[in-house]
Formats: structure tokens, C-alpha cells, sequence
């Protein structure tokens, strides 16, 4: 859960108690909860208090990244003295964090004349009636990867919610993107959810509900698709990553795994983590795609151990070639593999996808059953 602060959680600078209990509950149940501000972290622990209560804060609008019990990480470089001496020779009053500088939003159209005049590789961005100044490449949404990054966790296993202009980067970044109903009226036209109620009790709620279900909203995860090819008026055939099982059935040489394999590389391009079971070491062409590797083929299969820690980065995947090992053993070691990557999805996430090639023709003859498993499983397999 990536949380924004003021206007979200809390109002006129101070923390709602009630998030701020659902928050400890959510974290006793496995669930990160990251606070993504355009506070300064100085000022944020003023209005918020002892920070314990968070996993990773990510302030200054994605400047600085900061662990409770750990480092804290500026993202960007401190703020041009040339720049900040104009502001005060013109008179513009401002504050000045590790990275970013904060003013009055009527303030913008001076602050981006000294911008100009100085030629400096400054943004502007707007948060209600505040304007900050951001080196280029800072956003809420880079500093919440970075800090994912740092914990091993993944943005498609994210929620963020947010109230204002400069929580737009969040909402992308996130798998599902919730604006808050009492906020803005373009965030919402953007977000996939909107929460309704009027004031940070309803996030409360909302995180309370999130906790109980410990499953992303499927009917919301719709921004990410995999495209397979186009209708005769031209448009898209396309279906969301994620919240559906999907089987791919057809004859004999009619392109099945062609097809698997293409849904396989635009989720890998997309940055979700797959593993593949692959039976016949049809899908190894995928191994130049970035953060995919193979395990098994002319190798003994690779230990359960070694899958469950490959899959454990998120932005990896992972082609387990099975192509030389005897169908009794392949059997036997796929009903072993699926049990333990239910497991790590379960209480990790990942992978986002299983894959499993082959799962109604060879296993099912020579096994006499069927896997509860289809391509690709949303759901843990049993």
C-alpha cells in the first residue's frame, strides 16, 4: 500500500488516528504500507510523529527515500545556490528541503522565469495551492520504485492512493491506482478506483478491507494488457494481465504455444515477474528479454530452492526447461514445483504468472489426472 499524506491521511498536517491503527494492522498481516509525501522528512516527522509505524517513507515528492531502521536515500541532487539566491534577491518566499524547494503555486510564473533566465534542469509541479521544484527525473512514483526495489517487492503488487495533482505519478505506478473522493477532479478521472466518503476514515476502511481480502481488486486491474493481434474493423484483441485464468486450447500444431509464448514476452516486457514450466524447451527464446533466465535443459531439473529464490526478485523470470528429463520425473517434479510456487504466491506475490505448457495433453495421458493449473494462473495452483 503507498499511502500520500496530506489531504489523503491526513488534514491540516496532522495524521489520522484511525489510519494510522489500520496501517499497524495491515503490517501485522504481511502488507508494506510505504508513505510517499511531498513533505520534507524533518517537517513530516513534526506532523506525523514517531515513523516506526511505516515499512519506507518516500518524501520531497520522490527525492528522498528513508527506512525507519535503516539508510535514507536522496534520489536527486540539492538545489542549485544560484537558484535559490535569485529566489531570495527577487523576494519569492520559499523553504528548501535536501532536493527540493517549495513555494507558493501563485509563485509560478516568477519561479519559472528564474528557471529560464538560469537555464537550470528544474520542473515544476503543483500540489493544491503549493508549487514545488524538482530536479528532472524525480517523481512520487520513481522514489516508490526505488524503495520497492530496495525491499524486493514489486509496483504490480501495489496499491497507491492519493488526493492531488502531484499523485498522478503514483496512481500510474501503481498496479491499481485509487484517488480519494473528497480530491481531485482530474486524479479521479484517471484513477481505477475512486473511494468514496470525505475524509481519511475512509482510507482507514479501505485498508481495513484490503487487509481481509489480501487481494488486489481484479475488476480494476485493467491498464495493463497483452495484445494479440487486431478484428477485421481494425480493433485492438487484447485482455488484462491480470485477474483471470486463461486457457489456450486448439489442435495439434496450431500455434498454442506461439501464442502462450507472445502473452509470455509482453508481460515480461511490462515488468511482471513468470515462470514458465516449459516441457519441451519451447519457450528458452525468451532468455534475452531482460531479467529472464533458464534453469533445467540439458541440466538436471533445478532444485526447489533455486526456483523459489530466482522468483523471488520481481523483476525476474523464469523458464524451467524440463525437455530432458523422462516423463515419469517430469511428472513427479512438476506435482512437487507447483505446491512450493503457490506458496511463495501466496505469501509473496510472486510470480505474478505461472505459466504451464502442455497441461491438458501430455501430463494428463500419462498421469491419468489433470493439473488444477491452466495458462496462466492468476490464482495459486492447488
Amino acid at each position: 500500500m503507498a499511502l500520500d499524506y496530506d489531504g489523503t491521511i491526513a488534514r491540516d498536517g496532522k495524521l489520522n488516528p484511525d489510519v494510522r491503527s489500520s496501517i499497524v494492522e495491515s503490517r501485522s498481516h504481511g502488507i508494506v504500507v510505504v508513505l510517499v509525501t511531498g513533505r520534507n522528512l524533518t517537517d513530516l516527522q513534526q506532523a506525523a510523529g514517531n515513523l516506526d509505524f511505516l515499512d519506507a517513507v518516500v518524501a520531497e515528492n520522490g527525492a528522498v527515500i528513508s527506512f525507519p531502521h535503516g539508510p535514507t536515500r536522496i534520489l536527486g541532487g540539492p538545489p542549485p545556490q544560484n537558484f535559490l539566491d535569485e529566489l531570495n534577491r527577487r523576494g519569492i518566499p520559499n523553504s528548501v528541503g535536501q532536493c527540493v524547494v517549495e513555494a507558493n503555486a501563485d509563485s509560478a510564473p516568477q519561479i519559472l522565469a528564474v528557471i529560464r533566465e538560469l537555464e537550470l534542469p528544474l520542473l515544476l509541479l503543483f500540489n493544491r495551492s503549493r508549487l514545488m521544484v524538482l530536479p528532472q527525473g524525480v517523481s512520487k512514483g520513481a522514489g516508490l520504485r526505488a524503495a520497492l526495489s530496495a525491499l524486493r517487492l514489486s509496483v504490480h503488487n501495489a496499491v497507491g492512493i492519493g488526493d492531488a495533482e502531484n499523485d498522478h505519478d503514483l496512481l500510474a505506478t501503481c498496479e491499481v491506482g485509487v484517488a480519494v473522493g473528497w480530491g481531485s477532479e482530474t486524479l479521479k478521472a484517471n484513477a481505477d478506483e475512486i473511494l468514496g466518503g470525505d475524509g481519511p476514515e475512509a482510507v482507514a476502511t479501505y485498508l481495513r478491507r484490503m487487509t481481509g481480502e489480501l487481494r488486489l481488486p481484479p475488476e480494476r486491474m485493467g491498464r495493463y494488457r497483452i495484445s494479440l493481434g487486431t478484428f477485421d474493423d481494425g480493433s485492438r484483441l487484447a485482455f488484462p494481465v491480470r485477474g483471470r485464468n486463461v486457457l489456450i486450447a486448439g489442435d495439434p500444431q496450431s500455434g498454442k504455444s506461439w501464442v502462450a509464448g507472445l502473452a509470455c514476452e509482453q508481460m515480461i516486457l511490462q515488468g511482471y515477474s513468470v515462470c514458465v514450466i516449459d516441457p519441451e524447451g519451447d519457450y528458452r527464446t525468451l532468455e534475452p528479454l531482460p531479467g529472464v533466465v533458464v534453469l533445467g535443459g540439458s541440466d538436471v531439473p533445478p532444485e526447489l530452492s533455486d526456483v523459489a529464490q530466482a522468483v523471488r526478485h520481481p523483476d525476474m523470470s523464469v523458464v524451467i526447461d524440463l525437455s530432458h528429463v523422462p516423463m515419469p520425473e517430469k511428472i513427479k517434479y512438476i506435482y512437487t514445483l507447483l505446491p512450493t510456487l503457490a506458496a511463495l504466491r501466496r505469501t509473496t506475490g510472486l510470480p505474478h504468472r505461472i505459466v504451464v505448457d502442455e497441461a491438458r495433453t501430455k501430463y494428463r495421458r500419462a498421469s491419468g489426472s489433470q493439473f488444477g493449473c491452466v495458462y496462466p494462473s492468476d490464482l495459486p495452483p492447488e
